[in-house]
Order: structure tokens, then sequence, then C-alpha cells
């Protein structure tokens, strides 16, 4: 077989128009502006190239040979990054909030399971959402289901955006809970509470993981059903991440003392007043979850906004990643500009795009697959026709497991479609005068 040199977009359109029908092929990725973000300043190097087999990376480097029969493309100095990975959506489980039958993000009214729900049972790989972001850039993210009239919220999953049926990559891979006025407002509208009731889960989930048939015959004051607590038994004993939404700065040291008791491993969701208690949470080792641009106080718990929260977390040591809760699961996408915005603001660009890529890989344990361009991790890259960070710049080629995938969306083909009103395939109403 020869060696078959195209150009970026020719490559990408070739590859991506046989990746759902024949196994992955080698890929070689020449002359790119490589963020590996492994090392300092992002991992740079310039004129990069990455080769890419059977989904994994199999070398990354300059001036690298094209192995026989692969497929390769010149980036032509274009910025290439590892694949962005959300934190925090309900990607796959929602698809129109308002409508109650596409919206399995949330339990409806006082519904009896809470921690064992699981967002693997309702994941829809085919929802249009999916490619929207992935055209965005996003490659992997978490979907978790949000909180209803429990503290507790169940069980998220870790995803890649390939629209495939085997789209979940790892199952109950977080627990989720909501702390701070949201707890609060979910067992009796007091903070003392929803910090009772989490004591009370984390030593009832271990009291019933002690001894499951004994702990079933005795009363329980929780309130959780059994399939709760022994969803709960990871996180409870501290192999399992509970992403817990708080705000307030004293709501974070709560969360604190909360981990030092029990040795749980605990992300903070929200942290919004976290700069207030930055060195706290380093010291802790408690990774925050975060909108960086929030700068006016919505609640009481978050008087101490600002847009400086990003960047004073991780000069104080903590590990940070972005979420964009008013636009959610459907504007994943838009989570570059929430970086640029924390880069305008004072955090180093590097940190900004660690805060994208490496760092959600890191708070979930799967950065030894996910998250940087290196030898022997998946091959999640994308290529850029500008800086990521800029609002104007977008995606050119978007890979997968090494795969090329569409970017195409149901927005660019109504683009497509409704862009010449002469075409003859268009309904009647918009041919113009017949």
């Amino acid at each position: 077989m020869r060696t078959i040199i195209l150009t970026l977009t020719a490559a990408f359109a070739a590859t991506a128009a046989v990746a759902q029908t024949a196994a992955p092929e080698t890929l070689v990725i020449q002359n790119a502006r490589l963020y590996t973000m492994a090392g300092a300043d992002g991992g740079l190097i310039e004129n990069a190239d990455i080769v890419m087999r059977g989904g994994v990376i199999v070398a990354v480097g300059q001036d690298l040979a094209v192995p026989e029969g692969a497929r390769a493309a010149d980036a032509k100095g274009r910025i290439a990054t590892p694949g962005l990975f959300a934190p925090w959506s309900q990607l796959g489980l929602v698809e129109i909030g308002l409508d109650q039958e596409s919206n399995d993000a949330s339990p409806e009214g006082d519904y009896p399971h809470s921690a064992s729900l699981d967002a693997a049972d309702a994941f829809n790989p085919a929802s249009t959402l999916i490619p929207v972001n992935r055209a965005g850039g996003v490659t992997r993210a978490v979907a978790a289901p949000a909180a209803g009239s429990k503290i507790f919220g169940g069980l998220g999953a870790i995803v890649n955006l390939s629209g495939r049926a085997d789209s979940v990559v790892r199952e109950g891979a977080l627990q989720s809970a909501a702390l701070g006025y949201a707890g609060a407002a979910r067992t009796g509208d007091t903070r003392m509470g929803a910090w009772a009731e989490f004591r009370d889960a984390v030593e009832e989930a271990r009291a019933y993981a002690a001894n499951p048939a004994g702990y079933a015959l005795r009363p329980r004051m929780t309130g959780l059903t059994l399939n709760d607590l022994e969803a709960l038994i990871p996180a409870a004993r501290g192999g399992q991440p509970i992403v817990v939404a708080a705000n307030g700065a004293a709501d974070l040291r709560a969360l604190i003392r909360m981990k030092a008791r029990y040795g749980l491993n605990v992300i903070a969701l929200g942290a919004t007043e976290g700069h207030l208690v930055a060195r706290e949470l380093a010291a802790a080792q408690i990774p925050v979850i975060l909108n960086p641009v929030l700068n006016l106080p919505e609640q009481f718990e978050m008087l101490g906004a600002t847009q400086a929260n990003a960047a004073r977390l991780h000069a104080a040591g903590v590990t940070i990643a972005f979420y964009d809760p008013p636009s959610g699961s459907h504007n994943l996408r838009l989570l570059p500009q929430l970086a640029g915005n924390a880069v305008a603001n004072g955090l180093p660009y590097a940190a900004a795009l660690a805060a994208l890529t490496i760092n959600p890989a890191r708070m979930y344990g799967v950065s030894d697959r996910y998250g940087s361009v290196e030898v022997g991790k998946a091959g999640d890259l994308v290529l850029w026709d500008g800086d990521p960070l800029e609002t104007a710049s977008r995606p050119v080629a978007v890979y997968i497991d090494g795969r090329a995938t569409s970017l195409t969306t149901r927005q660019t083909r109504l683009r497509d479609r409704y862009r010449d009103l002469s075409r003859g395939d268009l309904p009647h109403a918009y041919r113009g005068a017949q």
C-alpha cells in the first residue's frame, strides 16, 4: 500500500466517511502546533506530528516517518489540543429542557430513589446535542443526574461524543450531591439539616456494606432505599468521587471537614467563593469545577463572586475545571470561551487549557487514558482554525479514539439547506415566486 498524503480537509472527510464501517486505520497529523498538556506551558511542541493507530496515540514528536499505508494530513501549523473534556453536564439525558418526555436529567416530585439513579440507564447517544458539542471540540463529557427532591443526584458516567451505541466508557464514574443552600432547601431549609443528612447517609452506607443482611432488618433514618445505600458504598468508602454542589466559603469549609472525617474523595461544584478558602481547598486536595465568569451575587452564598476566582484558585494550587450552568448541556462547546475569560482575569493560558482537558481527567481518575496527547492514550485530538480560546475560532477536525468525526450538525444542515432559496428541493414557500 502506498502512503497517502492528503490535505487536512480531504483527510478529515475521507476518514469520517469510513469511520463507522471500517476498522480504525493509521492516521498521521503533521506540522501541528501541539499543546500536549504533558509538561510545563501546556507541553507545547512546534511542528509536531501525531501518529494514531487502532484508536490509540502511538507516536508524538517532530519529523516522524509516515508509516506505510497510513493516511496523513498536513495541519499547516494549526493549533492542536487534546479533545475537550466537559466535567459536568446532563448531556444525553436532556434534549429539550422544558419538555418532560425528553428530559431525564432529574426525577420529578418526591421520588423515592436518589443515589441509585444511574445516568448510564438513560443516556441517549443519538441526542442532537452531541454533534453540536462535538463540533465545538468536546470529545469526552460527564453525564450525571441532577438532584431531585433529595440531596443525592445519583451516579454519573463518562461518555464520548462519537454518537456510537457504545459511547458510555465508564459507568458509575461518580456520585453527585447538592449541598449549600441547594441542599438546605431539600432538608428542612437549613444547612444543618443538609450536612446532618449527608453524614447520616455516609455512615448508613458503611453500615450496610459491613452487614447487608442484618442492616436490612433494622429501622433506617435517612429515608434512602437499600438500593440507594448500596449505590453510595463506593463513595462512602472514598473509592468513588462525589461531586458536591457548594458555593459559599462556609459550606466549602464544611466540605473540607467532611472529607477529613470520612476520607472521602470530593469534588466541589460551583465554589463561587472558593477563592476565599483557596489555600484550605488546596491543602485538602479538593478540586473545583467552577463557572469563571460569575461576578455578581445571585444568592447570599455567592456574595464573594469574582471573575478572578479561577486565577486565585489556580495560584493557590487547586486543580480547576469549568462548567456553565446557564447554557448547560446545550452549549458545552462554549467552554473555551469561559477559559478565555478566565485568562483575561489572570489565569495563565496553559492553566486554562489544562482546565479544559487534563484536569477533568485527573479529577475522575482517568488521566492515564484521556486529557493529554501522549503515547498510549486515546486518540482524542482537535485541530483549530485559530486560538481555541478566541470566540471566533472553530475546530476544523475532531478525532475521537483515533477516528475523524463529522462536524455536521442539525444547525449546519439547516444553514446549508436554506442558503440558496432557488434550490428545487426546498418547500414551495422557500423557492421564491413560481
